[in-house]
């Protein structure tokens, strides 16, 4: 199964195949997953907030730890 997938993802960066989409149809940036992928589904907008948070929570850390000494 995984050679199939080698095989097929060959073809594809080649430009055979012809199978699948062709060339350039849905090639976006913000297409990150699809429907029927399995796995956590976390969207761009989740993803920005989730690490300026964490970024912020880490800058609060370190001026918080300054003026504890």
């Amino acid at each position: 199964m995984a050679t199939q997938r080698r095989q097929a993802s060959r073809q594809a960066a080649a430009g055979g195949g012809g199978g699948g989409r062709p060339a350039g149809a849905g090639n976006n940036i913000l297409q990150f997953y699809t429907d029927d992928s399995p796995g956590l589904q976390v969207g761009p907008n989740t993803v920005l907030v989730a690490s300026l948070s964490f970024v912020g929570i880490v800058v609060l850390l370190h001026i918080w730890g300054k003026f504890r000494m």
